[in-house]
């Protein structure tokens, strides 16, 4: 009985573990980061909802976003950011000034132009389920235990298209963010610098 049960709890142990690098999951993930590498910039709009039931919070913010490589101009909550790759203009149009701060890829751990690679580097991954619609629910399992959140669910639809993804936090947090459009454009690197001539007087503050 005794090796009936060390046997057992061993079949449970490798399904878990083959679970969390599940290679259908994998596929869905590599189908969809490859469908946006070949986009060189994009312009999508997104929501964002913060929910926590412990603290009453329901929250819905909305934003445009363009990207290209590591740069992008976010306009979201009565700011405008943009990140050049190498510093970070926040805007605030209402107060007329801007903050200048060192870009640290570190520091944005999930964005927008980012979460399409998120899962190579430092997370297990399971197919979670497969709608009627044919969409994919990808479930991912940071591997560090440092991280403030616990789990990332992705819904991707049948074109490999990330059309939300949402992220729990260990306070009980919960963010979902939902990509309402997305359009592969062309963008020069100027356009995501902040051009201090198109904003008369803007009182800038210096953080670098």
């Amino acid at each position: 009985m005794k090796k009936i049960y060390i046997t057992f709890l061993s079949l449970i142990v490798l399904m878990q573990a083959h679970a969390q690098y599940d290679p259908a999951a994998l596929a869905v993930l590599d189908a969809m980061s490859s469908k946006y590498k070949k986009v060189e910039a994009f312009k999508a709009s997104f929501s964002q909802k913060l929910t926590n039931e412990s603290a009453g919070l329901d929250e819905t913010i909305s934003g445009d976003i363009a990207v290209k490589g590591d740069m992008y101009v976010l306009d979201v909550a009565g700011q405008k950011i943009f990140n050049d790759g190498t510093d970070i203009y926040t805007f605030n149009a209402e107060a007329n000034e801007v903050t200048i701060s060192s870009y640290d890829p570190e520091e944005s751990e999930i964005t927008l132009s980012n979460v399409y690679d998120l899962y190579k580097d430092g997370f297990k991954y399971a197919l979670a389920e497969k709608t009627s619609n044919g969409d994919r629910i990808i479930e991912l399992d940071p591997e560090s235990r440092e991280k403030t959140y616990f789990k990332i669910r992705m819904n991707i639809n049948a074109k490999d298209e990330l059309k939300s993804f949402t992220v729990f936090e260990r306070t009980g947090n919960k963010y979902v963010y939902s990509i309402n459009s997305f359009t592969p454009t062309s963008l020069s690197d100027s356009y995501f610098k902040f051009d201090t001539s198109k904003y008369p007087n803007v009182e800038v503050i210096d953080f670098r």
